[in-house]
């Protein structure tokens, strides 16, 4: 088991949701260390209807989401499923045995699990179970992590523009839906979010 540890004083209870972001891109900045990487907080997926509490992009997407001990499963069937449209490698995050039990039951089992407890070092990490590859990524869900001039300008470079300058992203999602094989759009989309200033 690895536990990965963050600064903070010493309280007794839940861990607050920021301490267990901050010890999960820790964890995240560790597991990455030797990749060019660029790790994103609150990053808005699936059109802006969810976003991923942490991410670390590089020649693969992984994205945590992190449930405390405050927060409820409400949301968490759609957000699978937004997670599952997009991301390489997929964890959540959640804090006590209860929370740790049910996700075990109802999450995809190429989801990861961490657990997160306070410890006198602040929030600590433990690996319940590891992630594996997502096996049914969606093509037009990857297309629509890229802005829209983004989508045109990789349409451009692989000659699949004409005719696109004015169409709305929408479409150019589409076409690089369509018309790139899903590898090809997968690293073509990880290459241009590691470009974004200020990324």
């Amino acid at each position: 088991m690895i536990h990965i540890g963050v600064p903070a004083g010493i309280r007794v209870g839940s861990v607050r949701a920021g301490e267990i972001a901050v010890a999960v891109e820790a964890r995240l900045r560790w597991q990455h260390c030797r990749r060019r990487t660029v790790y994103r907080r609150e990053w808005s997926i699936g059109v802006g209807s969810t976003r991923i509490d942490v991410a670390a992009i590089n020649g693969s997407i992984t994205g945590c989401e992190i449930k405390s001990a405050q927060d409820n499963f409400g949301r968490l069937a759609s957000q699978v499923r937004l997670y599952s449209a997009v991301l390489d490698t997929a964890v959540l995050v959640v804090e006590g045995q209860a929370a740790t039990d049910r996700a075990a039951r109802v999450l995809p089992g190429w989801w990861g699990i961490w657990s997160a407890c306070q410890s006198p070092n602040g929030a600590d990490l433990q690996v319940v179970r590891t992630p594996g590859p997502n096996p049914a990524p969606e093509p037009l869900a990857i297309a629509q992590l890229l802005w829209r001039d983004e989508a045109f300008g990789v349409l451009e470079h692989s000659g699949l523009s004409a005719g696109l300058r004015k169409a709305t992203r929408w479409r150019l999602w589409e076409v690089l839906a369509e018309q790139l094989t899903l590898p090809v759009l997968q690293r073509e989309v990880r290459e241009v979010i590691k470009a974004r200033p200020g990324w």
